[in-house]
C-alpha cells in the first residue's frame, strides 16, 4: 500500500472504455472506447446546510447532501459507435440505398458532374430535376444565363453507416473504466484507474461544423448514478508484474 507521505502528478488523458452491465451490474461486453482523448474532467459537486448560533453565530455543524459527480471527456477524433452512443441508443444502421445530392449553378449549361472530397469527381444522373431560385420545375432548354439553378437528385449509395435520432430514443446507461498514469517522487510512472459502476449520457450534445480554427472536438458527458451498494466512484493506484522477457 502507498505511503500517505507520496506524493503523485497527473499530466496524462484517460483512455476510457464503456461496457454494457449485466444482471449483476457488472461490466459485459465493451461497447465504445476513446484513446484519442484530449480532456478527461471528473468533477464532485455537493450542497450544504449548516447550523449556527452562540455569541458571533458561528457555524456549529454541517450536512452535506445531493452528491453528484460528473465525467466530461473531450475527443479530438470520433468513430460511429461513439456519435451513436452520444446521440442514441447506441445503434448504427446500413439499410440506406440512396442518398439525396443538391448542386447548384448557374448560367445556360446544367453540370454533369459534381466534386466530392479529395478531387474525387461523380456523375449527375440524367433523371436529376432542375429547380429555379422560386422552387419551379424547369427544363434544360430554358436555362436563363445569370439565373441560379439547383439540381436536383439521389444517387446509390455504399458503405453505409445510419444513425437515426429520434424522440424516444436517449443515450444509455454504462460502467466506465478510465486508464491513465501517475508519476511518484522518484519519476516513475505508477497505473491509475477510475472506475464507475453506472453512468449516463447527458443527452445535451454539440456538433461544430466551422470552416477556419481548430478542428472540431466531440465531448461525451456522463452523470454518474448511484448503484445498489452506494460506490458511485473507485479511484485505484496499482501495478503489475512486468510480462517475462524471453
Amino acid at each position: 500500500m502507498a505511503s500517505i507521505f507520496e506524493q503523485y502528478g497527473i499530466n496524462e488523458v484517460a483512455d476510457v472504455y464503456f461496457y454494457k452491465i449485466g444482471a449483476s451490474g457488472e461490466p459485459t461486453v465493451p461497447e465504445l472506447y476513446s484513446e484519442t482523448l484530449k480532456v478527461s474532467t471528473i468533477e464532485q459537486t455537493a450542497e450544504s446546510t449548516e447550523a449556527r448560533g452562540g455569541k458571533g453565530n458561528p457555524v456549529l455543524r454541517i450536512w452535506d447532501f445531493n452528491k453528484e459527480v460528473n465525467l466530461t471527456l473531450e475527443d479530438a477524433l470520433f468513430t460511429p459507435k461513439s456519435l451513436a452512443v452520444m446521440f442514441g441508443d447506441g445503434k448504427i444502421s446500413k439499410d440506406v440505398s440512396t442518398i439525396k445530392q443538391t448542386v447548384p449553378f448557374s448560367g445556360t449549361t446544367a453540370p454533369t458532374t459534381f466534386n466530392g472530397p479529395q478531387g474525387k469527381v461523380y456523375d449527375i444522373p440524367s433523371s436529376a430535376v432542375i429547380y429555379d431560385e422560386l422552387g419551379q420545375v424547369v427544363e434544360s432548354e430554358a436555362l436563363k444565363a445569370g439565373t441560379k439553378y439547383f439540381y436536383d437528385f439521389e444517387l446509390p449509395a455504399k458503405d453505409v453507416g445510419q444513425i437515426v435520432i429520434s424522440a424516444n430514443t436517449f443515450p444509455g446507461v454504462y460502467y466506465i473504466t478510465g486508464n491513465t498514469y501517475v508519476r511518484d517522487d522518484n519519476g516513475e510512472d505508477k497505473f491509475f484507474q477510475f472506475v464507475i459502476p453506472k453512468g449516463k449520457i447527458v443527452s445535451e450534445n454539440t456538433i461544430t461544423l466551422e470552416a477556419g480554427g481548430d478542428p472540431s472536438t466531440f465531448s461525451i458527458n456522463v452523470r454518474v448514478l448511484r448503484p445498489e451498494n452506494g460506490e458511485m466512484m473507485k479511484l485505484i493506484q496499482y501495478d503489475l508484474d512486468e510480462a517475462a522477457q524471453g
